[in-house]
């Protein structure tokens, strides 16, 4: 159940976010995406009088979308559905090419097919730094919370981000998180190497609670010591 009341205007939600505690957290049936570092959004995208319109709001419930002309296209492009409202993170980390190394493609685990068995391991490309190349931000989709008028806040996660693949078309500036299943440990070591900060756990049938916080998800930024 929600510790406070989820406003009936989407335009007034905020993200949600994981539960503040030293205590460890035990999440049944935990999925890991990477943990991304930037401005954390939610998405809004709707077809007034048959027009695109892309809201961007961010934690303190102001607009971005004038901010970066780019990007606010970009994801109008990308969004395959009459409205739709999306948290997500906008982070130069999903398009970054030349520091250190970088998950490769084949690392991606769609929502509609296999899950990597325990005995997966990580493939991990070396990049050259390039210092004359560009980041521009993103925004990295993290979860679908309404789609084509349907609210999806109590529709496991799994099936919202199968959802959510099937709504977005990425691109360069538009991408979708990567989701896969545990062992977290060569994940997080990856994802690390790449310059994030490390992961999120994630309970696969969880909820969606707007600006609420919920002991379903956890972040692992260090990777347990092998005795």
């Amino acid at each position: 159940m929600p510790r406070h009341p989820i406003p009936d205007d989407p335009l007034d939600w905020q993200p949600q976010v994981p539960l503040a505690t030293r205590t460890p957290v035990t999440i049944h049936d935990p999925v890991v995406e990477p943990l991304w570092s930037g401005e954390r959004v939610l998405v809004h995208v709707d077809h007034p009088g048959g027009q695109v319109r892309v809201r961007i709001i961010d934690r303190f419930g102001i607009d971005l979308a004038p901010v970066d002309a780019d990007l606010t296209t970009a994801i109008g492009m990308a969004i395959d559905a009459q409205d739709a409202i999306i948290d997500g993170v906008i982070t130069d980390e999903a398009t970054r090419s030349g520091a250190g190394t970088a998950v490769i493609a084949e690392a991606r685990v769609s929502m509609m097919g296999a899950w990597l068995s325990r005995d997966a391991g990580v493939a991990v490309e070396r990049r050259l730094p390039d210092a004359e190349q560009e980041t521009p931000e993103a925004l990295v989709a993290v979860d679908l919370l309404s789609v084509d008028g349907q609210r999806l806040l109590d529709v496991p996660l799994l099936e919202r981000r199968r959802l959510l693949e099937s709504v977005v078309r990425p691109s360069e500036l538009v991408r979708v998180s990567v989701l896969c299943r545990p062992p977290v440990d060569p994940w997080v070591a990856t994802w690390q190497a790449s310059g994030l900060k490390g992961a999120m756990l994630k309970a696969a049938n969880g909820r969606y609670l707007p600006g609420d916080r919920t002991p379903e998800w956890r972040t692992v930024t260090r990777v347990a010591a092998r005795r």
